[in-house]
């Protein structure tokens, strides 16, 4: 085998806290992840030299080890003292720096698939380890389905993956630095009391109109802050109808609204897809990364 076509999927959080900083720079979370349709292709192949290249049509991925996936192949190579060459093609359609994870995808697809390709034997649970070395989201986009993260994110329990619950992203062009919104961060918010353990026990109830009630991100408040235009789109997103609930994913700027059917989805994607740069009906996944024949 030459080559290998990894699908990378997004995720969505649908509730996310900040409980505080630690001693090295990075801040604990409680947070729940849930894979979504939306995934980038990974393809993956043997090269006779040992370099590692990286190759993407959208301008603002890198090609070269400043990208997750390109530092992915080369963990693994570390690890087993060198492999053969790899070339890695992202083929792009999670948007750049919007709070879905897409790079941590790419990552954790070449982790996998770079393992299977060159038939490395690592078990997930070591490339989860190696993929926290990596970046915090890494680790659930191997995971996949739903999961509550703790620690960085990178600590996982599973949940009940919500099965095909329809949604709509919206992504109003704007690319948000993760550090800066941290920076921006106040601890002496006021937050929900016990709203983490009341969403994760609806996960496990698969209650999703509760769910949908209570999804909460406190990274909204710093974005919003700085980009007021964000909030007023989720506000009018919230309004469609059909729509049980809306929310930033991650650090923004992208929207999702979980709906109540693929039409009123459909509907809402009419209405919103020439007014913002990014706009497309999906669903939740099972998976976060997997081979495809």
């Amino acid at each position: 085998m030459q080559k290998i076509r990894v699908r990378a999927h997004a995720k969505i959080n649908l509730y996310l806290d900040v409980v505080g900083k630690r001693e090295d720079g990075y801040h604990n979370l409680e947070t729940i992840f849930h894979s979504i349709g939306l995934h980038d292709d990974v393809i993956i192949r043997k090269r006779d030299t040992k370099e590692i290249t990286v190759r993407c049509e959208h301008p603002a991925v890198p090609s070269d080890a400043s990208n997750l996936a390109y530092r992915a192949a080369q963990r693994l190579s570390d690890a087993v003292g060198g492999i053969a060459g790899v070339s890695i093609e992202i083929q792009k359609r999670i948007p750049v720096a919007a709070g879905l994870a897409g790079g941590s995808a790419n990552a954790a697809a070449v982790l996998h698939g770079v393992n299977e390709l060159f038939g490395l034997g690592f078990s997930q649970e070591t490339l989860m380890r190696f993929g926290a070395q990596l970046g915090a989201d890494v680790p659930f986009c191997l995971h996949g389905g739903a999961a509550l993260g703790t620690g960085i994110g990178d600590e996982l329990t599973r949940l009940p993956a919500l099965s095909d619950l329809p949604l709509l992203l919206l992504n109003p062009g704007i690319e948000i630095s993760t550090a800066a919104v941290f920076k921006m961060l106040n601890f002496s918010l006021t937050k929900p009391e016990n709203a983490g353990i009341i969403i994760r026990t609806l996960m496990e109830k698969v209650d999703v109109l509760s769910i949908s009630e209570g999804l909460y991100n406190l990274l909204e408040v710093p974005v919003f802050a700085e980009y007021p235009e964000i909030a007023t789109l989720k506000t009018e997103l919230s309004t469609q109808a059909g729509c049980f609930g809306a929310l930033m994913s991650g650090s923004g700027a992208t929207l999702f609204a979980v709906m109540q059917d693929s039409e009123s989805a459909r509907r809402s994607e009419s209405y919103f897809k020439n007014r913002v740069s990014f706009c497309t009906t999906t669903v939740t996944s099972p998976v976060g990364v997997y081979i495809k024949d």
